[in-house]
């Protein structure tokens, strides 16, 4: 087979990415790609049209979740969502291979998504199944709880959580490394979070893996063991609402932006690339935040902004007024 055909390049492309839900994001969508444009043709023969007509092809399907682990395929048009994901991919790949200089072009440059005209739907979990599953979390065992609590308060990625490791674990300091989409990433975590992973650990099953979530077994967790552990808890829980595990991450973006913390700190804190990727997913709000917003600013027009005079500054002055000691 030769290196520059089409099937073999995506493989390559596919394996620079750091991240395993990177990579199978990537799988996912590029493999319709390949099977319909054929997967030993050379890049350099495959033009604009042959690319709008697979285009084409994923816009007129009419079938949905084919050959998914747990859901059942469903006879509809696939979602603005999941087209604008096999664009994106497509896009992604064939810009890797025109600054790798393999084609001359992106055959698929030419190419637009259809736009979303549903309303915007929030993403994260609702606050009391959020604390249903807490609950039901510290009533299974240990190693549940410090999951759910550390995906609840950091806002980390599936994927993340299951890359945390004891080498590179520090409670004392509330840190931990966690293998991001673009490599090692930083991730803070609070008082509950470390407690709860100390209790665990004081129960975790000794052995020689470094992975520090481990299951039954003693072998490292995975997502898809992280997912069957929530929705074993949601059952539990008597939960049918939203569930899955980036819902988790949106709860946590959503609750400090909500608390009024700067959205760049939200940035650093979740390993996004730049502040406007936070904003972007973040920043549309649905009609109940909005509406809930609004109500509770109405009078602001009609009043005067705080002066320092309104500053309840008592406290402050009176330990400035105290002799150092």
């Amino acid at each position: 087979m030769e290196s520059d055909c089409l099937s073999v390049c995506v493989e390559r492309f596919i394996g620079t990415k750091h991240n395993h839900e990177t990579r199978t994001w990537y799988a996912k969508y590029l493999a319709p790609m390949v099977e319909f444009l054929g997967a030993g043709r050379p890049l350099s023969s495959i033009t604009r049209a042959e690319a709008e007509r697979y285009w084409q092809a994923v816009q007129a399907r009419k079938t949905c979740w084919e050959n998914h682990p747990t859901k059942p395929t469903e006879r509809r048009p696939l979602s603005p969502t999941t087209l604008h994901n096999h664009l994106r991919a497509a896009r992604t790949f064939w810009n890797a291979m025109v600054r790798q200089q393999l084609v001359e072009f992106n055959p698929f440059d030419h190419l637009t998504s259809p736009k979303d005209t549903r309303p915007v739907e929030m993403k994260a979990i609702a606050h009391k199944d959020l604390r249903a599953l807490w609950q039901a979390a510290r009533q299974s065992n240990t190693r549940d709880f410090a999951i759910l609590t550390v995906m609840a308060t950091t806002g980390v990625r599936a994927g993340e959580l299951v890359s945390m490791n004891l080498r590179q674990l520090d409670l004392k300091q509330g840190i931990t490394w966690v293998q991001g989409k673009r490599g090692w990433r930083k991730v803070f975590l609070g008082k509950a979070g470390a407690q709860a992973i100390q209790e665990y650990l004081c129960e975790r099953p000794a052995g020689q893996e470094h992975a520090l979530w481990l299951n039954t077994l003693g072998q490292p967790l995975t997502t898809d063991g992280v997912r069957q552990l929530v929705d074993r808890l949601a059952k539990q829980a008597g939960i049918a609402g939203r569930h899955n595990l980036h819902a988790f991450r949106h709860r946590v973006a959503q609750s400090w932006l909500d608390q009024g913390i700067n959205a760049q700190i939200v940035a650093q804190a979740l390993g996004h690339a730049d502040v406007t990727v936070t904003l972007q997913i973040y920043g549309n709000q649905d009609d109940r935040r909005v509406a809930q917003a609004i109500r509770q600013a109405e009078m602001a027009p009609f009043e005067e902004p705080p002066g320092l005079a309104d500053l309840e500054l008592d406290g402050v002055t009176q330990r400035l007024d105290r002799p150092s000691s």
